[in-house]
C-alpha cells in the first residue's frame, strides 16, 4: 500500500514538472513572439484600382470592355458618340466656337485605359447614355499587387518601413510569399469609416482597439493566381531577424 503511495505521488510530482515546463516553455514562446513578429489575419490582397470614365455626355457607339480583358495604356476600350452634347450640356454653347472644343464635340470620343492592366468589372454595354464621372470599367495590373494589413495600434509602433514580411494567402496553402512594409499609414481605418463613432456625449461610448492599415509590398509571385481581395495573414519581422 505505502509503495502504491509512492509511485502516486512521484507520478503526481512528474505530472507537475511537465505542466509547468509546459507553461514555461509556452510562455518564451510568446515572449519571443511578441517582441520579435506583430502578427495579423486582417489583411487581404489589394491593387491600384483604376476607372474608366467619360469626360462628357454622351452614348457609347462601341464599348469593348469585357471582363478579364487585358489592355495596354492607351488601348481604345470603346467609342462614345457626343454629336448631341450641347443638348445635354447647355455650359458647353459658348465654347463652340473653339476650334478645337469644336472637333471634340462633333466627333466621336474615344475612350481607353490609362494604365496597362486586366479589366476586373464592367459596368457598360453597346449603346448605353453615360455622364462624366460615370464609371464604366475598372482596370487593375495583376502584376502589381500588395497586401494591406490593419495592424493594431497598441503595435504599430513596432512596425517600420523596410522591415521582413511573410505573407500566406488564405487561397493559396501551402506557399509563403515574402514582402516588404512599404508604407504605414497616418490614420486609422476608422476616420474612414461610413458608421461615425460614438462619442461620449451621447452617453454610450465604447472604446474600440483602432486598426492602422499597412502597405506590403510582394516579392515574385509569378504564376500564382493572386487576385484583389484575397484574404492573407502577415507576420512582420519587428527585429528584421531570420
Amino acid at each position: 500500500m505505502a509503495g502504491n503511495n509512492v509511485i502516486r505521488l512521484i507520478a503526481i510530482q512528474i505530472i507537475t514538472i511537465i505542466v509547468l515546463a509546459a507553461l514555461l516553455f509556452g510562455g518564451y514562446i510568446y515572449y519571443t513572439n511578441s517582441i520579435n513578429y506583430v502578427t495579423s489575419t486582417d489583411a487581404q490582397v489589394d491593387g491600384t484600382i483604376v476607372p474608366i470614365t467619360v469626360p462628357l455626355s454622351g452614348t457609347l457607339s462601341s464599348w469593348n470592355g469585357s471582363v478579364n480583358t487585358t489592355v495596354n495604356a492607351g488601348d481604345v476600350l470603346g467609342m462614345e458618340s457626343n454629336g448631341s452634347v450641347l443638348a445635354t450640356n447647355p455650359s458647353l454653347v459658348p465654347l463652340y466656337k473653339n476650334k478645337k472644343m469644336k472637333a471634340k464635340i462633333n466627333n466621336a470620343e474615344m475612350i481607353t485605359s490609362p494604365i496597362t492592366g486586366t479589366v476586373i468589372q464592367n459596368n457598360a454595354t453597346n449603346g448605353q447614355m453615360v455622364q462624366p464621372g460615370q464609371i464604366l470599367a475598372d482596370v487593375v495590373n495583376l502584376n502589381s499587387l500588395y497586401i494591406t494589413a490593419n495592424i493594431p495600434e497598441t503595435e504599430i509602433r513596432h512596425v517600420s518601413v523596410g522591415q521582413r514580411v511573410d505573407v500566406n494567402i488564405d487561397g493559396i496553402p501551402n506557399t509563403t510569399f515574402q514582402g516588404t512594409v512599404e508604407q504605414i499609414g497616418n490614420v486609422t481605418q476608422s476616420v474612414f469609416s461610413l458608421v461615425p463613432n460614438v462619442t461620449t456625449a451621447s452617453g454610450s461610448y465604447t472604446k474600440v482597439l483602432q486598426r492602422v492599415p499597412v502597405k506590403i509590398s510582394l516579392g515574385n509571385y509569378s504564376g500564382k493566381p493572386l487576385l484583389p481581395g484575397m484574404s492573407a495573414e502577415v507576420t512582420i519581422h519587428v527585429n528584421n531577424n531570420n
